[in-house]
């Protein structure tokens, strides 16, 4: 069993981060975190430096990235860098390119209300390997939302920070079924769906659907429109 942060941004490689990855895995290692996953804002920037940080660190860290389509995001691991645009490359195209690349494609925070989230695509989009069902940044219905529908699909559900702050780190994070060593051990087990999400509660990892209804309840209490329906 392993667990990771499988969505965060490095100060380094991400132009809207302030989260050195140096950083980023000392706060891994207080929290108890096996590993990182590297998901820069469409970019590879950090390939060519991955051996040596790893030894550096001497912490496991997996590089993927998060690659924004016409239609949304979606956290990618096992795809060779190639050129596209932002905005530009459609959804469809991108889970083909994953697909003959034995990769695997997340669907990050599909739900959030930023318009990056692809939102009802989840439903019916082929070639998806999983949803990033608890997104640190994302509002907790928005979010439990995203797990009912991928868990209707039988798709992979994943947790992650997706950190820009050190802070963030491990806010939510992905239990694995096996420790893996390399990103392609890692895509072997988001395509088998041998992962859960779990949430940080400030001590300890927890199931991430039981601390995201606690927190729906919490919110409902204080609402003070939902007092007075009550």
């Amino acid at each position: 069993m392993m667990l990771l942060d499988t969505h965060l941004h490095t100060k380094e490689h991400s132009p809207d981060s302030f989260l050195p990855l140096r950083d980023a895995v000392t706060r891994a290692k207080a929290l108890g975190l096996g590993g990182l996953c590297v998901t820069d804002h469409d970019s590879w920037g950090i390939l060519p430096e991955t051996e040596a940080l790893r030894r550096e660190c001497n912490f496991p860290f997996f590089v993927g990235i998060e690659i924004l389509t016409a239609e949304g995001d979606f956290v990618v691991f096992g795809v060779e860098p190639f050129d596209y645009q932002p905005r530009r490359l459609r959804t469809e195209d991108l889970m083909e390119r994953v697909n003959q690349c034995g990769g695997a494609a997340v669907a990050a925070h599909p739900y959030r209300d930023n318009g990056r989230g692809v939102e009802d695509l989840i439903k019916t989009l082929s070639g998806l390997t999983g949803v990033e069902c608890f997104n640190g940044s994302t509002k907790h219905k928005a979010n439990l939302q995203a797990f009912r529908e991928a868990q209707k699909r039988g798709l992979a559900c994943l947790g992650a920070s997706d950190a820009h702050l050190v802070e963030r780190v491990g806010k939510f994070a992905t239990r694995f079924d096996g420790e893996p060593q390399n990103e392609r051990e890692l895509i072997q087990l988001i395509r088998a769906g041998a992962c859960a999400p779990v949430a940080w509660d400030g001590t300890a990892f927890v199931t991430a659907e039981a601390w995201t209804l606690r927190q729906i309840s919490k919110e409902e209490q204080h609402n003070p429109y939902f007092k007075l329906r009550g």
